[in-house]
């Protein structure tokens, strides 16, 4: 009888293992260090390594070609790294769950885009980050620590942002960036 209840314990035991083997990892918090990765950039095809940004904010968000809530997003990013200049601010924005490729790099090409888009077709980067939704919005202190999360975009999603650029600038010693930086 013994040995039943050895096998018993050990059975659950390895069944609890798995479970939590498989349970998704929780999204990144504010004070989080940000997970690191290396993508492909959409446009040009080259490495791009998020570490290689620290020293500036990362403005990394999470995105697709079919949702228009993402595309009122990009140009607000897009005026915001032109705003801050790319010595104190990029922009990562990482394709999420992207049908097809060529029809993004087509709309891509279009936008005559300065920020960094990136391809994500295995889906790691966005299981990294715990992305079931977008547009996800993570904004990543020089330091290479979240400093902000937004999740979906809105009607005060604009003002949100600039506060919160405002916030992350002056954290870091830096001047604020004007209030029409993300207009």
């Amino acid at each position: 009888m013994p040995r039943i209840h050895v096998t018993l314990g050990l059975s659950l035991a390895l069944i609890a293992s798995a479970a939590a083997a498989d349970e998704a990892p929780r999204e990144p918090a504010r004070g989080d260090p940000a997970p690191d990765f290396t993508a492909r950039n959409l446009i040009t095809r080259d490495a791009v390594r998020l570490s290689d940004e620290q020293g500036k904010l990362v403005f990394l968000t999470f995105w697709a070609s079919w949702c228009p809530p993402c595309r009122k997003e990009l140009p607000v990013l897009e005026a915001v790294q032109r705003k801050l200049g790319a010595e104190r601010a990029t922009v990562l924005a990482v394709s999420f769950k992207e049908n097809d490729a060529g029809q993004v790099r087509a709309w891509a090409h279009k936008g005559d885009w300065h920020i960094t888009l990136l391809e994500d077709p295995g889906g790691q980067v966005a299981r990294s980050y715990a992305i079931h939704a977008i547009p996800h919005l993570f904004i990543i202190g020089p330091e290479g620590r979240i400093m902000k999360v937004h999740t979906g975009y809105g009607a005060h999603s604009i003002d949100e942002l600039v506060a919160d650029i405002n916030a992350a600038l002056s954290a870091t010693g830096q001047a604020p960036a004007a209030a029409a930086a993300a207009q």
